[in-house]
């Protein structure tokens, strides 16, 4: 009889495909994801729909569903890291993004007729999350839309997480600064900074298959919200929204000595205005701050992310 899943039993690693729902190549390119996963989940979608007539109150049949796999993945962002920059970036001057094969393994430390392996084909970013706070790690969430999904025997080698450096971490390492030259500081006091970038990904399938045939990338949609001290009293800050003043924000995930010779992510993000400011003054006792949103015009879709090396 088959063992229970364990908890603290699992593996991820992925590779570039080589075309659409096109694998692994198993020719070495499988990539760690982080060696702090925090969440992965695998999701079927739906796979039937109900059928009924008007003569009966009881179910008649149940239709097969085309397949709409989907994959949800959070992590701690390490220097060295290469997902995120696959899943922001997309490749080329005709704004597409690349498309990954996942392998997730469950009861990792069980017998080999214990374990589960879930394989992702044609996978592509709908939806990803960059966010950091007080005394956390910069923490990365992405879902996934896939061609497809299958339980198999493990077909690819997991690279391991070796070649991955330091976490990067709020307060500890790297910056958040705004400006043509970078070199001005959001506010006095930062709290928090999240940043969402939505593919709006759209999937056609053909008349005559079960599977996906194409997963299209629409609009690419960048803002955020990051939590700031009201510096001045916050004139400064309600200035900048009633002129509708457009800055550029670099968010540096790590300068930390624990990445050294390692790339880590570097979000530039032009273009960028506040959506709106509401300032409050109370008797909280608190310094003044707002969780201030805004929404970004990049000038292209290949150079959001870069990977610096220090």
């Amino acid at each position: 009889m088959s063992r229970i899943g364990h908890p603290f039993q699992g593996e991820i690693f992925y590779e570039v495909e080589a075309s659409y729902g096109a694998g692994f190549a198993l020719a070495g390119g499988e990539l760690p994801v982080s060696s702090e996963v925090q969440d992965v989940r695998v999701g079927s979608g739906d796979r039937h729909a109900k059928l009924m007539g008007f003569d009966s109150p009881l179910v008649k049949e149940l239709l097969e569903q085309t397949k709409e796999p989907v994959l949800h993945v959070e992590y701690y962002l390490q220097a060295g890291d290469t997902l995120l920059d696959d899943c922001v970036n997309r490749i080329g001057s005709c704004c597409t993004l690349q498309s990954l094969a996942f392998e997730i393994e469950s009861n990792s430390c069980a017998a080999a007729d214990e374990k589960s392996y879930y394989y992702f084909k044609g996978c592509k970013p709908s939806t990803v999350k960059i966010a950091a706070t007080k005394n956390s790690p910069y923490t990365i969430t992405i879902d996934y839309e896939a061609k497809s999904v299958a339980t198999a025997a493990s077909g690819a080698t997991d690279p391991g997480t070796a070649s991955l450096g330091n976490v990067c971490a709020f307060h500890i390492a790297g910056n958040i600064r705004r400006g043509a030259a970078f070199g001005t500081d959001v506010a006095y006091i930062v709290n928090s900074i999240d940043i969402d970038i939505n593919h709006n990904l759209t999937g056609y399938t053909d008349h005559d298959e079960l599977e996906k045939s194409y997963l299209v990338e629409g609009e690419m949609a960048v803002s955020g919200t990051v939590d700031i001290a009201l510096d001045n009293g916050g004139g400064i800050h309600m200035h900048e929204v009633l002129s509708n003043l457009p800055f550029a924000i670099r968010i540096r995930t790590s300068d930390a000595a624990g990445a050294a010779g390692l790339t880590f992510a570097q979000l530039d993000l032009p273009g960028c205005e506040w959506d709106s400011s509401d300032i409050d003054q109370s008797v909280g006792g608190e310094m003044m701050m707002e969780s201030a949103s805004f929404t970004c015009v990049p000038s292209s879709c290949t150079n959001i992310l870069s990977s610096p090396t220090l």
